[in-house]
């Protein structure tokens, strides 16, 4: 029976792995559309005024730490940390790739990590022709809104990061 229970655990380690690099979490994302948001839109705006608006707004609603305490019915009690921290990076002057990781202090995790913590999302953004901007979102479930925010954001819209 322990046998069988470690066989059990064992494999199902195996399933829930972690992404550890941006170009795991997109294939993931792809290969599990049930557990993920998958998305492409197009911006009627040039690449550069997308770039730039994305960036701030990223730097403004996603650049936080989020504290939760749990009460268990027992009376114990605990607190958790979450630490999101966005990315950008210009691979070439028609491609930007923006990405989202989070670490949490105050629980551990039964899955490795990845250097930087939990990749969230990875968002591509392409340069197309006649101004316009290509986004293509990959991020875990229960971030459709956010996919949904960014997409207004890239077309110049002031919205709000919580909707």
């Amino acid at each position: 029976m322990r046998w069988t229970l470690l066989i059990v655990v064992i494999s199902l380690a195996g399933c829930v792995a972690a992404p550890q690099t941006r170009d795991e979490l997109k294939t993931t994302a792809v290969a599990h559309p049930s557990l993920s948001v998958v998305g492409s839109y197009t911006s009627s705006r040039r690449f550069e005024d997308v770039a730039a608006s994305l960036e701030r707004k990223w730097q403004e609603c996603y650049a936080v730490r989020r504290s939760t305490t749990r009460e268990a019915s027992s009376g114990a009690r605990a607190t958790y940390t979450d630490s999101y921290r966005p990315q950008f990076r210009k691979a070439s002057n028609s491609r930007v790739e923006m990405t989202l990781q989070m670490t949490t202090q105050g629980m551990t995790s039964l899955t490795k990590l990845p250097p930087g913590g939990e990749y969230i999302v990875a968002l591509d953004l392409e340069r197309l022709p006649g101004n316009n901007t290509k986004l293509s979102w990959y991020s875990i479930r229960g971030w459709t809104s956010s996919w949904e925010r960014n997409k207004q954001w890239s077309d110049g819209k002031n919205v709000a990061c919580d909707g």
